[in-house]
């Protein structure tokens, strides 16, 4: 597993900032925020590539471009062709969608069936160009619940077409560690995030969720993608960014050494 900076978390600040901090506090990749100042609004292949560019002088690796495309939207295989261009001028093979639709216990029947049969057209294009889909698993969305997307996932019927994992907190919301365990074997990426038992968000380290089961389950569906911070709080961003960085970087190490110690191979 590998450690992945979103560059939302700092999106008050100018996306070269954001890249220098990534690289300075030891990160392996950064997932590009799909809206201004981080991206302009219309496509613009030279500045993705810049931004390419600027990542790898850095030593990063752009881990998925973080899209805010749904098959619900006007015009949707116009902006899903963009998220693929921009993908590829990236160097990344990874976009993250949304569902849409509203929370999956109200959607209405129609609009249900047009995600799905949209979705299928979009992932098989993904697949034609060796991109990979991941379903954005959140609040107010078809895709809110390890249910749902599963369901999703199994309608689509495509190996494109995988979800993120990140934990929700809604009162009616899945159990976290229970959700990541169905899910594993479908999970293209992870937002690691955290609340207090009021639902409040926290440092990774410090809430509800064991990230210690999390990162457990993900080893043993063999997942070897990234662990993103999404957000920091706190009043020094860069010191709760430094705790989110390290506690993570703890478990990805532990795990490293426990593959290392059954090959019976000394960590370096």
């Amino acid at each position: 597993m590998k450690l992945g900076l979103c560059t939302i978390a700092f999106q008050e600040k100018p996306l070269e900032e954001v890249i220098d901090i990534a690289a300075d506090y030891g990160f392996d990749g950064i997932e590009l925020w799909g809206k201004p100042p981080h991206l302009p609004e219309d496509y613009d292949e030279n500045y993705a590539k810049n931004v390419r560019d600027m990542a790898q002088r850095k030593g990063l690796t752009i881990s998925a471009f973080g899209s805010y495309v749904d098959p619900l939207m006007h015009l949707h295989q116009q902006h899903f062709e963009e998220a693929f261009k921009i993908a590829h001028d990236l160097g990344t093979d990874l976009v993250r969608i949304w569902s849409g639709g509203g929370a999956s216990r109200s959607i209405p029947a129609a609009d249900k069936r047009l995600i799905l049969f949209r979705l299928v057209s979009i992932t098989q294009w993904a697949n034609f160009r060796n991109i990979q889909l991941g379903l954005e698993m959140h609040n107010n969305h078809l895709t809110d619940s390890a249910a749902t997307i599963l369901e999703t996932i199994e309608a689509v019927n495509l190996p494109a077409l995988k979800t993120y994992y990140q934990p929700l907190t809604r009162s009616d919301a899945d159990e976290p560690h229970a959700a990541a365990e169905k899910l594993a074997p479908h999970i293209a990426n992870v937002h690691a995030q955290n609340f207090d038992e009021t639902g409040k968000a926290c440092p990774i380290a410090d809430g509800v969720v064991n990230y210690t089961r999390i990162v457990e389950i993900l080893k043993n569906a063999n997942y070897d993608g990234y662990l993103e911070v999404e957000f920091v709080h706190g009043d020094n961003k860069l010191e709760a960014l430094q705790r989110d960085r390290d506690y993570l970087a703890s478990l990805i190490n532990t795990t490293n050494g426990d593959a290392l110690k059954d090959l019976d191979i000394d960590p370096v």
